[in-house]
């Protein structure tokens, strides 16, 4: 057997990746690592040790650019040279599909954010409750719930004082409920934007949360909007502490008691909160660290990075050796920034990998307080208000136009142009290409599990005989 080295500088359309010669370089490591071992991920799941979606993401990942999801035919009406654009999978384990995607969400928030500075926060949890996420996936949905909750606590906390001096029983009333504040008369809007992520850099199952907070809130019984720049990092790390144990304690029941009570004694600080720049070993301790981000655009593109894709870029991959079935790679250490190369056994390398692919219809980003869906009047208002105080105005019709604008960019024509400097519909006589067919062998039938397993069995067949000959 042969050992593929990857060299992200080849670019390749067709199936003559699968052939096997000497030294070939690599493209697309995952997608051949995945396409070698499809038999292994396919008894994974049969034995109920994967996710049925762990599969289907893995097959639509391996068909994706290729003739088995078909295709649109262009043609130079001079030369007459014909190119193919082969159709993608929209798999969230798929590379080139996922750094589309990210850039559209990218850019569908670029279009309804305030323009003002954004604080880029993450919340994380400790490793003794890492297990529970793994087990149930479900509860995935409470980092999310116990981020916003932080946030809605720490922007109200003068309505927390003032309930709490009140009566005992209003502060216990505020708890009853999983979103802090929701529908609670006069109290302040804030705005978030969370990303989750399940990975660290060493591809462990570490779940953290990122967050875009602006720095603006707006108090609906004023009808004014202010800025709010100061977070008590003590308080956003035990509120986050709180919250988290709290909704958890009320999914899981009687059984997590013992664990949280530890957890409450071991962690007297809270859960650690940091901003986007990593902390160093002397900065662990620094309550009072505040970090901002004034460019907005790396941001938002920072924390939709892997909302679509797999949890390592394929440049990490150094080699993949079929002889030992072993896979090398490399990280960056957050606290050291050295880098780490590492090798693992190829199924090793996938079971890292896979445990990362988010459950069907699980969404990864999400909106609360004015960046909610359902709060549009709401945020036009802010906008509204804001606008009056600065001089960048962006009106609705303006952030629409905005927002056509960033999609356009994420065209597969235009992308080509951006990345590549190259037009896939410019022939090389200088002409322009037309469209003349488009080939589909789903129409009729379904992109389902037998048809995409007859592909792959198919692609293997292929390449098995390349090889006898």
């Amino acid at each position: 057997m042969d050992t593929f080295i990857y060299n992200s500088s080849i670019k390749s359309n067709t199936l003559n990746d699968y052939t096997s010669k000497p030294k070939k370089k690599l493209y697309h490591p995952i997608k051949k690592i995945c396409r070698d071992n499809i038999d292994y991920i396919r008894e994974l799941v049969s034995s109920g040790k994967a996710r049925p979606c762990v599969l289907d993401n893995v097959e639509k990942m391996i068909l994706c650019n290729t003739i088995y999801l078909g295709y649109d035919a262009f043609e130079c009406p001079i030369c007459h040279e014909e190119n193919l654009m082969f159709r993608h999978c929209h798999s969230r384990f798929c590379s080139s599909c996922g750094v589309k995607y990210a850039k559209q969400l990218a850019a569908s928030v670029l279009s309804f954010s305030v323009n003002v500075k954004h604080r880029h926060m993450v919340f994380t949890i400790p490793e003794e409750l890492r297990i529970f996420f793994l087990r149930d996936r479900s509860l995935l949905n409470l980092l999310f719930i116990a981020a916003r909750n932080t946030i809605s606590a720490i922007v109200n906390n003068k309505i927390f004082r003032k309930l709490k001096k009140q009566a005992r029983k209003l502060h216990r009333d505020v708890y009853n409920t999983k979103y802090l504040y929701k529908n609670f008369k006069n109290a302040i809007d804030f705005g978030m934007i969370a990303t989750l992520h399940t990975f660290g850099r060493d591809l462990s199952f570490n779940p953290h949360i990122h967050a875009l907070v602006p720095e603006l809130i707006y108090d609906s019984s004023k009808d004014e909007v202010r800025l709010f720049n100061y977070f008590d990092f003590k308080k956003l790390r035990t509120t986050f502490q709180y919250e988290l144990l709290r909704l958890m304690h009320d999914q899981i029941g009687s059984s997590f008691t013992s664990t949280k009570r530890a957890i409450y004694e071991s962690k007297n600080n809270g859960f650690y909160v940091y901003a986007r720049t990593e902390p160093t070993k002397d900065e662990e301790d620094d309550d009072d660290r505040n970090d901002y981000e004034d460019d907005i655009n790396g941001c938002i593109s920072y924390c939709m990075r892997y909302v679509g894709r797999p949890a390592m870029a394929e440049s990490r991959i150094t080699e993949y050796n079929e002889a030992t079935k072993s896979v090398s790679w490399f990280y960056n250490s957050h606290y050291d920034e050295k880098r780490h190369n590492v090798t693992h056994d190829v199924r090793s390398f996938i079971n890292k990998l896979i445990i990362h692919i988010p459950d069907d219809h699980f969404k990864m980003t999400r909106y609360y307080g004015f960046y909610a869906n359902a709060s549009q009047k709401k945020l036009d208002r802010i906008h509204q208000l804001w606008d009056q105080k600065v001089k960048d105005k962006h009106t609705q019709k303006q952030r629409q136009q905005l927002k056509q604008k960033y999609l356009y960019k994420c065209r597969y024509r235009t992308m080509s142009i951006d990345s590549f400097n190259r037009d896939p519909l410019k022939c090389r006589c200088g002409n322009y290409m037309v469209y003349t067919t488009t080939y589909n062998p789903l129409e009729g039938g379904h992109n389902d599990r037998a048809y995409r397993e007859a592909c792959i069995n198919e692609m293997q067949a292929m390449r098995i005989r390349r090889k006898s000959t």
